[in-house]
């Protein structure tokens, strides 16, 4: 899957309109059925250490308090923003009534994200890339975030649905990120918002940092959702023009990355790669083999020449083809800000 692509499937916009999730005008209470209680917070435990035996977490499983200075609009939503000058950049976090069990976190993701944000947005099809992470105490969350209009505005805002674990059950947070200048031309509201996405997304993190979710110590996938052969691939070329003669010209790189991570915790890795003028283009090549190991939200590579690379383990999805995928970032391209996930990400789809 190229890298446009994956940037389509992830940019989530919502707009900071009047629509049922959405933090200024109308919240469509019932439909979306917004619970406004919290449970009781708690001391958070440490951080847990690589495949450490599952433990509880907040007490209830679940607490989420909400950093200082973030209002209260009610309705079980908390709202922060920032204005620079007429630009105008905003979260607000809403909370959903909890969804049972903690078995098929990613189909209830998928349907709940079909549901309560396809009622209210635009442009909701298919089946999203479902991606994971470990909230502040190390518990996991499934998410899933896109680019989207409301169904009754036209401005471009950024949605993510987040499923916590939380004890014998999946706490659903709603993240929109917005973003508002009077003084943009029409033309240029959407090139103004996604540059924005970046910055609104420190206050993702800072919500995330006051989420806390049930059990903790358990690693973001299993071996066996590391298992198999998986191919990542991405290119880009341009197109050359003498001004003077009309003469044009074409130079374009590709390359593709294949890992096999065996069941003995051996991999094999292998390169191939193209750059130059298109017709005349020089092909490189490279070989690797070692040894794969899975720790807390970290895949680890120990090659036997003794070098080691390091991935972010951002998912192990399904891809909307229903292929498995691994969904990594290079050390130490590190941030889930959404910008860097397009730079960087690499999702890699199995063979």
């Amino acid at each position: 899957m190229s890298k446009s692509s994956r940037v389509l499937i992830w940019s989530l916009v919502v707009a900071v309109a009047s629509c049922g999730l959405c933090g200024v005008g109308t919240l469509a209470l019932s439909a979306l059925g917004l619970m406004a209680g919290d449970d009781s917070p708690g001391d958070s435990p440490a951080a847990p250490t690589a495949h450490a035996a599952a433990q509880p977490g907040a007490p209830g499983g679940f607490a989420f308090d909400p950093p200082q200075g973030w209002t209260s609009p009610g309705q079980g939503r908390v709202l922060q923003q920032r204005k620079e000058g007429d630009e105008l950049i905003s979260v607000e976090v809403i909370r959903l009534p909890a969804v049972p069990g903690l078995d098929g976190a990613e189909a209830k993701l998928a349907q709940l994200w079909t549901q309560r944000v396809g009622a209210d947005w635009q442009g909701v099809t298919g089946t999203p890339l479902i991606l994971r992470r470990f909230v502040s105490n190390g518990a996991r969350a499934y998410f899933t975030a896109a680019e989207l209009r409301p169904l009754n505005g036209t401005a471009l805002t950024r949605v993510s649905l987040y499923l916590v674990e939380a004890g014998d059950r999946l706490e659903p947070l709603v993240f929109i990120q917005g973003h508002a200048d009077p003084t943009h031309l029409s033309v240029t509201q959407d090139t103004f918002a996604r540059y924005s996405w970046n910055a609104s997304h420190a206050f993702v993190e800072a919500a995330i940092a006051g989420v806390r979710g049930s059990p903790v110590g358990l690693p973001l996938v299993a071996d066996e959702a590391i298992t198999g052969r998986f191919l990542y691939s991405s290119g880009a070329n341009a197109q050359w023009v003498n001004t003077l003669t009309g003469a044009t010209s074409m130079t374009a790189v590709s390359y593709s990355v294949r890992y096999t991570f065996g069941e003995d915790h051996r991999y094999t890795y292998q390169l191939k790669g193209a750059s130059g003028v298109v017709g005349a283009q020089r092909f490189d090549s490279e070989r690797d083999e070692g040894s794969w190991r899975v720790e807390h939200d970290q895949l680890i590579l120990t090659a036997d020449s003794g070098k080691t690379r390091k991935f972010l383990i951002v998912g192990a999805p399904l891809t909307p083809e229903g292929k498995r995928a691994l969904y990594l970032l290079p050390e130490p391209q590190w941030s889930l800000a959404p910008g860097n996930l397009s730079t960087h990400g690499e999702l890699y789809v199995a063979e």
